[in-house]
C-alpha cells in the first residue's frame, strides 16, 4: 500500500484511506440482532457488536430531538450499516425509503453540508459534537435516499471497532 495511513488500516484502506469518500451504505431494519444475524449468515460477513448512542441529540428543521440509536457495521468493505428502527424519526422502518443513505467522509462537515444545501440537497437532520462543530448531517437527494456527511475525525474510531469484531468472530 502506498501511504503509511493506508498500511496501518490494512483491510480498511479501501474505505478509510486518505482519498476515500464513500465508505458505507446504511439501512434501517426492524430488528437489529435478527438482521445482523441473517445478513451476516447470508452474505458471509461479520457485524460489529451493537453501538448504542444513548440520549443522542439531533436537530431537524422543526427543532431539537433526543433519541437513542442502535447500530452495527459490517467489518469489511463495502461496509453495511444497519440501524434499528426508531419510530417517528429519520430512522423509521415505516418510511418508504429502503435504500436509506450513502455515508460520505467530509474533512469539514459544515462546509460540505453548505455545498450540498446549495445544490438543492436539503439538510434534514444533523448533530453537533461536544466541540460545537457539526458531527454529521443527512441531506435529502432527489434519488430516494439520503447522503450522510461524517467528519473524517471519526475515521480513527472504526479500525479498532472492526478489528475487535473480526477477532471475536
Amino acid at each position: 500500500m502506498a501511504g503509511t495511513e493506508e498500511a496501518g488500516l490494512g483491510l480498511l484502506a479501501a474505505t478509510m484511506g486518505p482519498s476515500a469518500r464513500v465508505y458505507h451504505v446504511g439501512f434501517v431494519v426492524p430488528d437489529l440482532a435478527e438482521a445482523a444475524a441473517s445478513l451476516g449468515a447470508a452474505l458471509d460477513v461479520t457485524f460489529t457488536e451493537p453501538m448504542v448512542l444513548p440520549d443522542f441529540e439531533v436537530h431537524t428543521r422543526e427543532g431539537r430531538r433526543d433519541l437513542e440509536l442502535r447500530l452495527v457495521y459490517s467489518t469489511r468493505p463495502v461496509h453495511v450499516e444497519l440501524i434499528e428502527d426508531a419510530p417517528g424519526t429519520l430512522w423509521d422502518f415505516a418510511d418508504s425509503q429502503r435504500g436509506h443513505h450513502l455515508g460520505v467522509w467530509a474533512d469539514d462537515v459544515a462546509v460540505e453540508a453548505d455545498r450540498l444545501d446549495a445544490l438543492g440537497w436539503e439538510r434534514v437532520w444533523w448533530a453537533v459534537g461536544g466541540d460545537g462543530q457539526l458531527a454529521f448531517t443527512y441531506h435529502q437527494t432527489p434519488y430516494g435516499f439520503y447522503v450522510e456527511l461524517v467528519g473524517t475525525v471519526a475515521k480513527a474510531f472504526y479500525p479498532e471497532w472492526f478489528r475487535a469484531a473480526e477477532e471475536a468472530g
